[in-house]
């Protein structure tokens, strides 16, 4: 199960860090187990006898909570064993997170499927963006190939409200082949097609009415819990009053163990469902000696816990033997796993136990989740120490964790799991730590979110030099400058000047962010059409042996944009190559994210630069539909794919496309400060070209194709000694072939050809 051991994906944005590879969350084996069949459940054949005959897609199974859903689908389990398998998934708060939440599925499924090509499916998930929708596809197709049937089994679905999870189940529900069925346990009715699901009759319900319990079925519970038989009349007052909620009767069973007038004890069972359970909890509790009941409500405050755990937040020494002796008496408490080591306790009653926590020991909840979030850090449970952390309201230490942890996360594709934990934070106190406002500027500038980055990036610059932070950076003026630097959001001269200081501030070889610091600086400056300063920062990112792959990719498909721009064609498509080789390694998660259209635009222009325009608008065309996709990123190479473009609809005669691609570059353009510098000038050329017609014409007859490679390696810095070196001709024959460029363009000079050659889109 090695390849279910973590979602391993990576963030959006351009560019960015590639860090280490960790795994920030093992996957929780206690979340794939029904729970275990109990002796005290009362069997409910009419319902199992329904599940096992439903042949719909999906089974909704929907009340509110203590009406025993989860009991009944395990009691389904248990009486279909054998029969067929069924792939278990107990969900909580962690698994409102599209990456998680599909992980955990995958892995259920080859618990029961062990030939289930789990890490085919999964290896979308691994991407830098996480390809969920594909990942879904593969398992449509695993479950296609499967031989036998299986349910799958999603409980306490009403935890999941992240958009995303509801529209990728639904897309899979669509899409199901016949021997796979979905059962959701819920307590409200999920944002799910379930009108076209029941119109095709694909789905089937089970709820509140459905799962009341009959005088019949009290009588059993209450027989086997508490060992009383009431008369008829009080059993069926019993019934009445609880309304056949199986909680409430389950805790009136458990109150009338031992009861010396259990008729007394009915007749004074009133009252709606929140004070059925407020009465009863006292009874139940009450009873437990004084040890026991604040060890119940100091372990109200964990979602699931191990006796080590419960020791240390109630300041016990044998929570094992504690869990043990609540197992016995059946006090709500629910184990997780066969071995007994991780329980939670009835939902209900946890909510009782901490009301009497905040009568008992009022200001002691906060300590109590200090301490929680201590032991799941000691542990490697970063999601519930951060989680713990914000419910015990200690900024200082939830601003450390997400700090420290965030990019591990964004970097595992947890990219809302983050999103989640800055937005229980809250902007005043993210606006209030700094720390804080580093991890919401770069999660947001991985998303594309230019607002919010705007927002946050005066809160980190007027930090200063604080530091060094968690996550490597030298500063915090560092990550300022690397923000702008890697994104370019404020534009194109302020991006060049927080790239030079972000390189004289990272100066140390072995950071990470060394490399980023100049990869941004050498992209900077090629944009600002300083070309060899650019290749001399790119080159010094590569020498650092940065394992950042993302960083390798970008430095060398800017290099070959500069390659191409010196006329030296070879060797700009061997550096394209090497960024695409990166791009195409499965293994660096590269190929679905945006950032890999940074590839295909230095393919296309060496493509263009060969002539071969109708392979280079290809190339062109989807590195810009890829960046379209993501409007929020950095724009600089979204202008360089719309330039080139233009220029090769232009020399493939389409004129009115390159106009469109031209209006769209100066939107973009004019929408910064600065006018954009270099860029601009760029983009004024082709829209000079692009009006006169005219001046598009040579003066004579077509060049060759070996003038054409003299006049792109006219553009650079060579002699003619050394273009004729670079093309394997001698000094003389490139003179002649010079005297032929001037000729034929109508011009006199070098500089005058190479502009005439811009113009006419001969490069």
């Amino acid at each position: 199960m090695s390849e279910c051991a973590a979602v391993d994906g990576r963030p959006h944005g351009l560019p960015v860090v590639e860090l280490l590879r960790p795994n920030p969350d093992v996957l929780l084996e206690t979340k794939l187990q029904a729970p275990r069949v109990r002796k005290e459940w009362v069997q409910r054949p009419g319902l199992v006898r329904d599940l096992d005959h439903c042949e719909s897609k999906l089974i909704l199974v929907d009340a509110p909570a203590g009406y025993g859903k989860t009991t009944l689908l395990a009691q389904w389990e248990y009486e279909a064993a054998g029969s067929r398998p069924f792939a278990w998934i107990s969900l909580d708060r962690g698994d409102d997170d599209p990456a998680r939440l599909w992980q955990h599925v995958i892995c259920s499924l080859q618990r029961v499927f062990p030939g289930l090509r789990a890490a085919e499916i999964l290896r979308p998930l691994h991407r830098q963006a996480p390809d969920v929708g594909e990942a879904l596809a593969r398992l449509v197709n695993e479950l296609s190939a499967l031989a036998a049937p299986v349910v799958i089994v999603l409980d306490d679905y009403h935890v999941i409200r992240e958009r995303r999870c509801h529209d990728q189940l639904g897309f899979l529900l669509l899409r199901l082949p016949p021997s796979v069925q979905v059962v959701l346990s819920t307590r409200a009715d999920p944002p799910l097609p379930l009108g076209r699901l029941r119109a095709a009759g694909e789905l089937a319900e089970i709820r509140m009415l459905d799962l009341r319990f009959t005088a019949q079925e009290a009588d059993a519970l209450i027989k086997r819990v508490a060992s009383v038989t009431l008369s008829p009349q009080d059993l069926a007052d019993l019934v009445a009053r609880a309304e056949g909620w199986p909680a409430g009767l389950y805790l009136a069973a458990l109150s009338l163990r031992g009861h010396p007038a259990p008729h007394d004890f009915i007749a004074d069972f009133t009252g709606g469902h929140r004070y059925i359970v407020d009465f009863l909890a006292e009874e139940v509790v009450g009873r437990q000696p004084e040890h026991i009941r604040q060890f119940l409500s100091r372990t109200a405050v964990l979602s699931r816990f191990t006796g080590p755990l419960c020791d240390a937040v109630a300041g016990t020494s044998d929570a094992g033997d504690i869990l043990d002796q609540l197992e016995r008496e059946n006090l709500f408490l629910i184990a997780l796993d066969d071995h007994r080591e991780w329980f939670r306790y009835h939902h209900l009653f946890a909510q009782v136990l901490l009301a009497q926590l905040a009568r008992a020991e009022p200001g002691a909840l906060p300590g109590l989740h200090q301490q929680a979030s201590a032991w799941h850090l000691k542990h490697g449970s970063v999601d519930e120490a951060v989680g713990h952390a914000l419910a015990a309201g200690d900024a200082a230490r939830s601003v450390s964790l997400i700090a420290e942890h965030w990019y591990r996360y964004v970097d595992a594709g947890r990219m809302a799991t983050v999103q989640g934990w800055l937005h229980s934070l809250g902007d005043e106190r993210i606006g209030a730590h700094p720390l804080a406002a580093h991890a919401a500027a770069w999660t947001a500038a991985l998303r594309g979110d230019r607002d919010c980055v705007r927002r946050w990036l005066p809160v980190i610059a007027a930090a200063g030099n604080q530091g060094p932070l968690p996550d490597g950076m030298r500063s915090l003026r560092s990550s300022a400058t690397l923000l702008d630097a890697s994104f370019g959001f404020s534009g194109l001269e302020p991006m060049r000047r927080s790239a030079a200081e972000a390189v004289e501030l990272e100066t140390n070889p072995g950071s990470p962010w060394y490399a980023l610091a100049r990869a941004g600086h050498g992209t900077a400056l090629y944009f600002c059409g300083e070309l060899g300063a650019a290749a001399a920062q790119l080159e010094l990112a590569l020498l650092s042996g940065s394992s950042i792959a993302l960083v390798r990719m970008l430095c060398f498909a800017t290099m070959s944009l500069v390659a191409v721009e010196d006329g030296r064609l070879d060797h700009a498509e061997e550096l394209a190559h090497s960024a695409r080789e990166i791009v195409a390694d499965d293994a660096l998660g590269l190929s679905e994210s945006p950032q890999a259209s940074v590839a295909a635009i230095a393919v296309g222009a060496v493509l263009a630069s060969q002539g071969r325009l109708e392979e280079a608008r290809d190339e062109l065309e989807s590195a810009l539909w890829s960046r379209r996709q993501w409007p929020g990123i950095s724009q600089w190479p979204t202008i360089e794919n719309l330039l080139r473009l233009a220029l090769v609809r232009v020399r493939l005669g389409d004129r009115p496309g390159a106009s469109v691609l031209l209006g769209e570059a100066r939107d973009i353009l004019t929408s910064f400060p600065d006018g954009a510098g270099a860029q601009l000038d760029r983009l004024e050329r082709i829209e000079r070209r692009l009006a006169g017609p005219a001046r598009a014409r040579l003066a004579g007859e077509p060049l060759t194709e070996r003038e054409r490679a003299v006049l792109r390696l006219l553009r650079g810095t060579l002699s003619t000694r050394e273009i004729g070196q670079e093309l394997y001709l001698s000094g003389n024959t490139i003179k002649t072939h010079t005297r032929s460029i001037y000729r034929k363009l109508g011009v006199s000079s070098r500089q005058d050809a190479i502009e005439r050659g811009r113009e006419l889109g001969l490069y």
